[in-house]
């Protein structure tokens, strides 16, 4: 194992005490040295921990074994660190229902993406930053959004009573600790986590209200890095149709099969990425962070201030978006029009 754990080892010292009961939930499709590595850190910490290792789901947001969704509701802190993401999965869920807080690095990340990248953001910085993209590119009265992009996209929805303003990263700010997002971000939500690598402004649209091409042309969940842009047509809120090359093909399989009828609801997010230090990897938990990209999902957003709950949720990026809030430009491709950093 080669390269520093340092950054591995951050949200893993700022969560974790001597006799905590933690359940590192991982898959045989995931890079093992990730799970190596925080087992041995937390055996360095003093903690009681469990490593659950079990075939890989099939979609990104099933559960794990129904013995392991038993488990997550009876530790103290669950590590997730499968190759699909679980972050929205109902076993997840109904452990922070139960109180049980979650330290999420799953969907992909190698050892090397925890060494370098995303994960060396400056997390204050960057709770500022999402601070200022909440209030200066969107605002509390937002209404309506437009994105387009270079690929053809040209799509617009509603944010109206939408935009959730989370409080300032005052001196009292922890880095890497995890937070009750109910109260962090002031929207209704049962998540007590960090995600790592972070670095997105969330925002949960008014169901049914999107409309138009939006077109995916850097990567997506499952699929990875695109080899080509994925055009959904969206009416009324709902998907209508999915064009473009083999990875479009994927994507409407991998709906009519994993999927159900709110996994059509489009878009269940729309989120900024608001992390300076990301890269493009290939994997959207990294990717879907890039400083101005932005990312739209699928699926299940009841758990960020939505009202849809799916079988699924998955995300597609877009990497130099143009944003338009009521008609004035907020993003031009992939750079803000105005201030989101700390004045100097």
């Amino acid at each position: 194992m080669t390269g520093t754990l340092e950054y591995l080892r951050r949200p893993i010292l700022a969560n974790v005490t001597a006799g905590m009961k933690v359940l590192v939930v991982t898959d045989t499709a995931h890079d093992p040295r990730v799970w190596q590595a925080v087992m041995s850190i937390l055996s360095e910490c003093g903690a009681d921990a469990t490593l659950a290792l079990f075939d890989p789901r099939p979609a990104d947001y099933y559960d794990p074994p129904v013995a392991v969704c038993e488990a997550m509701k009876t530790v103290d802190l669950n590590i997730l660190l499968a190759s699909t993401g679980m972050l929205h999965a109902h076993a997840n869920s109904a452990a922070m229902d139960a109180g049980v807080p979650v330290l999420c690095m799953d969907g992909g990340m190698t050892l090397e993406m925890f060494q370098s990248g995303a994960v060396t953001e400056d997390q204050k910085e960057m709770a500022i930053r999402q601070y200022y993209v909440a209030t200066n590119i969107f605002g509390k009265e937002a209404r309506t959004c437009r994105v387009t992009s270079r690929y053809g996209c040209d799509f617009t929805y509603s944010v109206e009573n939408r935009i959730f303003i989370p409080n300032f990263p005052g001196d009292d700010f922890v880095p890497y600790k995890i937070q009750n997002v109910s109260k962090v971000q002031n929207r209704k939500s049962n998540m007590l986590r960090f995600l790592y690598p972070n670095g997105e402004f969330n925002i949960p649209p008014v169901e049914y209200s999107g409309s138009g091409k939006l077109v995916f042309d850097l990567c997506m969940h499952q699929l990875g890095r695109l080899a080509s842009p994925i055009e959904l047509t969206v009416e009324n809120g709902r998907i209508t149709s999915i064009d473009g090359g083999a990875d479009a093909h994927f994507l409407r399989n991998y709906l009519e099969q994993y999927g159900d009828e709110n996994a059509y609801v489009c878009p269940a997010e729309a989120s900024v990425g608001i992390n300076s230090k990301a890269q493009i990897r290939g994997v959207q938990r990294e990717d879907k962070n890039i400083l101005g990209s932005m990312h739209f999902g699928l699926g299940t957003n009841v758990d960020v201030g939505g009202t849809l709950q799916s079988n699924i949720h998955i995300d597609g990026v877009i990497l130099e978006p143009t944003l338009y809030v009521d008609g004035d430009l907020r993003i031009d491709n992939g750079r803000f029009t105005r201030p989101v950093d700390r004045p100097a």
